[in-house]
């Protein structure tokens, strides 16, 4: 049975590339923004998700705290895939201050690399 990839971001042509790039090792379920992505989460209990920052609606920032304040998601793996770059600004303590919450389990820039999404998501699942 394959395992299940929660994609949380607001373009669709995101939504649609990583999609096509992980649809034939993963179950690929989608997300346009956080208040989707936590009823998905809490659902379906995808294995992973791949979590934009911003976001309209319910941003990034405030998905990753919810699902890790929530006992039947805190354990689901995130991956934080953003524009934001490290050098431009990004920190994990951004999802995390004011809590005493784990950071992320991984961190991709955009545009995705297929290979390094890959080779983060193997590495976080194997």
């Amino acid at each position: 049975m394959k395992q299940q990839i929660l994609i949380v971001d607001d373009e669709l042509e995101q939504l649609e590339f990583a999609s096509a790039v992980l649809e034939d090792e993963y179950v690929t379920l989608t997300a346009k923004d956080g208040n989707e992505g936590l009823r998905i989460a809490r659902e379906q209990k995808p294995d992973l998700i791949l979590l934009d920052i911003m976001m309209p609606e319910k941003g990034g920032i405030g998905m990753y705290q919810d699902l890790k304040r929530h006992e039947g998601t805190r354990d689901i793996p995130v991956v934080v895939v953003t524009g934001v770059t490290r050098g431009g600004g990004f920190d994990a303590h951004m999802l995390t201050q004011e809590s005493e919450l784990p950071a992320p389990d991984g961190y991709v820039e955009k545009p995705m690399n297929p290979d390094e999404l890959n080779r983060v998501i193997k590495t976080l699942l194997s």
